[in-house]
C-alpha cells in the first residue's frame, strides 16, 4: 500500500507542470493514430511503419529534456539569489527535472508495445506470409531516424551524467568519488561545467525536437513502395526500446536516490 501511494503521489507531482502533461500526452497520441491507420489499411504498403512512430514520440523525451534543464537552471538561481538554499532546494529542483523523464520513457515504450500488438494481430489473423515489422521506407529517411534517436539517448546520458555531477558535489558521501575523479577544484569549475551543460542541453533539445520532428515525416512521407527494409526497421524498434530500457532504469534509479539523499542529511 505504501508503495502504491507513492507511485500516485509521485505521478501527481510528475503532472504538475502543463509542459510535462503535453510531453506525456504525445506518445498516447501517436499510438493511437498509428493504431488507427494500421487497422484500417489493411494493405502493407500503405500502413505506416512502426519506424515513423519512433522518432514521433520521442518528442516527448526531448521536450522533458529541455524542461529539465529549464527547471534546474531556475533552481540554481533561485539558490544563487539566497531564495533557498540546502542540499534539500537541489534534491527539490533535481527531483521536478527528473521525475517527468523517468515517467516519459515508460510513456514511449507503451507507446510502441502498443503499436507492435496491433501489427502482430493483423500479421496473424491474414493469410499472408509478410514479416511483422514493415518498412517500405527510404534508405535516407531510415538513416536519418537512426541518427537522431541515437542522438536523442546520447542527450539522455549527458543530461543525466549533469545531474548526477551536481549529487556528486552537493552529497557529501560522494567527496571521495569527486576528489578521485576531478582531484582538488573550485567550486566556480563546477559551476561553470554544470550551468554549460545545462544551457547547452536545453538548446540540444529544442534542434532534437524539431530532427525528430522531420525524421518522423520523412518516414510517412518518404516511401519506397518496390523494397521493405523490415531487418533495418527491426533493429531500429529493439534499439530504441532498449535504449529506453535502460533510461528509464536509470531514471527511476537516480529518483530513489534523490528520495533517500535527504533522510542521511537531516541537519542540511
Amino acid at each position: 500500500m505504501r508503495t502504491k501511494n507513492r507511485v500516485v503521489q509521485s505521478w501527481k507531482m510528475t503532472l504538475d507542470s502543463p509542459v510535462t502533461f503535453f510531453a506525456l500526452a504525445i506518445p498516447p497520441i501517436v499510438a493511437l493514430v498509428f493504431v488507427c491507420l494500421i487497422w484500417f489499411r489493411r494493405d502493407p504498403v500503405s500502413q505506416p511503419s512502426i519506424v515513423a512512430a519512433i522518432p514521433l514520440a520521442l518528442t516527448s523525451i526531448s521536450i522533458l529534456l529541455g524542461e529539465s534543464a529549464a527547471v534546474l537552471l531556475a533552481t540554481f538561481n533561485e539558490i544563487a539569489t539566497g531564495k533557498s538554499a540546502g542540499i534539500r532546494a537541489v534534491v527539490a529542483g533535481l527531483l521536478r527535472a527528473q521525475r517527468p523523464i523517468s515517467w516519459g520513457f515508460l510513456d514511449f515504450a507503451a507507446c510502441l508495445i502498443v503499436i507492435f500488438l496491433t501489427c502482430a494481430i493483423l500479421r496473424y489473423s491474414s493469410d499472408a506470409e509478410t514479416p511483422l515489422i514493415q518498412a517500405y521506407l527510404s534508405l535516407p529517411a531510415l538513416i536519418a531516424t537512426a541518427a537522431v534517436v541515437v542522438t536523442l539517448f546520447l542527450m539522455v546520458y549527458l543530461q543525466y551524467s549533469t545531474v548526477d555531477l551536481v549529487m556528486m558535489i552537493v552529497d557529501n558521501h560522494r567527496n571521495q568519488e569527486v576528489v578521485s575523479k576531478y582531484g582538488t577544484v573550485s567550486p566556480a569549475y563546477f559551476a561553470a561545467r554544470i550551468s554549460s551543460r545545462l544551457v547547452a542541453t536545453f538548446f540540444l533539445s529544442i534542434a532534437e525536437f524539431l530532427g525528430l520532428i522531420v525524421a518522423g515525416v520523412f518516414d510517412l512521407f518518404w516511401r519506397q513502395k518496390q523494397d521493405s527494409r523490415p531487418a533495418f526497421a527491426a533493429v531500429l524498434t529493439l534499439g530504441a526500446l532498449i535504449g529506453c530500457g535502460v533510461s528509464a532504469l536509470s531514471e527511476f534509479g537516480f529518483v530513489d536516490y534523490l528520495l533517500y539523499v535527504p533522510l542521511t542529511h537531516p541537519l542540511r
